[in-house]
């Protein structure tokens, strides 16, 4: 029997993640719908808020889910024996517990913020919106098999065997649209990186129309191509574009990762070391849920 692959688990979680979510929100709705002198009074808040049954269970999990972002970071460090299983997969668990737990942890609050522990609340929706921008920006520099960065050699290694493949199959009369589509969709370095960001958004966001033309160009060619060999033509071309504009980009996206990591690291520090002291006076005052 063939096991799921790693993407199919990993979409499957989200799926997951997602619907547990909308399932609560929808059914306490009318819960989280009322002001907070109201709640008392409603059915469902034994349940619902901070300190109920489904409430607390909320915050553990989403807790839960907040400390374990910090297993990328040892994982990348190699600290604590974690050197197993590529980078590129740690990251993704990394960003699911990033998306889902503030999601937990903000139907834990019942949509009440307030206090000191309101502080990290906000820290985690900045962390968690950071996160989406960091990934974008690590996703633009070049990277190998295990999610390891690739110097400007091993990249430059890598575009040569690109472009090899893409020789190797293509007739000599589609070698033009080949390259007009490699033109089209690389991005040369700007200015500034905010420039940098906006080109490749732009760029990223024309890329299906591209493709779809190539293949359209080259089922058209005098030389009649399988439908399968059209394809992976197409793919081998875009790969060999999006390598080209990741290394003339690389300079300019290192930077914004080591910027993004300094504002990235302290309100996640400040997250984490506030709502353990939550969770600290929380359990003082004997909220242990039902330990």
């Amino acid at each position: 029997m063939k096991l799921i692959s790693f993407k199919g688990f990993l979409h499957s979680m989200y799926v997951l993640g997602f619907a547990f979510v909308v399932m609560v929100a929808l059914s306490g709705s009318p819960y989280y719908s009322l002001a907070p002198t109201d709640r008392p009074h409603h059915d469902m808040h034994s349940t619902l808020k901070p300190g109920g049954l489904w409430g607390h269970a909320l915050g553990i999990v989403g807790s839960s889910m907040v400390l374990l972002l910090l297993l990328y970071s040892l994982r990348k460090r190699q600290k604590f024996g974690l050197r197993h299983g590529r980078l590129s997969r740690w990251l993704d668990i990394h960003i699911f517990f990033g998306v889902v737990g503030p999601l937990l942890i903000t139907l834990h609050t019942a949509m009440k913020f307030g206090g000191i522990v309101s502080i990290s609340y906000y820290s985690m929706v900045l962390v968690a919106l950071s996160g989406v921008f960091g990934r974008f920006v690590y996703m633009q520099i070049p990277r190998d098999s295990t999610g390891e960065a690739l110097g400007l050699e091993g990249a430059s290694k890598r575009l040569d065997e690109v472009r090899q493949s893409v020789a190797g199959r293509l007739p000599e009369d589609a070698l033009a649209g080949i390259d007009r589509f490699i033109g089209e969709s690389t991005v040369f370095p700007a200015k500034g990186g905010v420039s940098a960001i906006v080109m490749t958004i732009r760029h990223e966001f024309a890329m299906p129309m591209r493709t779809r033309r190539l293949a359209r160009f080259l089922a058209a060619g005098k030389q009649e191509l399988p439908h399968s060999d059209i394809q992976q033509i197409v793919r081998l071309a875009k790969r060999q574009a999006v390598l080209i504009r990741r290394i003339a980009m690389m300079d300019t996206m290192t930077r914004l990762l080591h910027y993004w990591h300094v504002f990235h690291k302290p309100f996640a520090y400040i997250m984490i070391a506030i709502m353990i002291v939550h969770v600290a006076v929380a359990v003082s005052f004997g909220y242990t849920w039902v330990f």
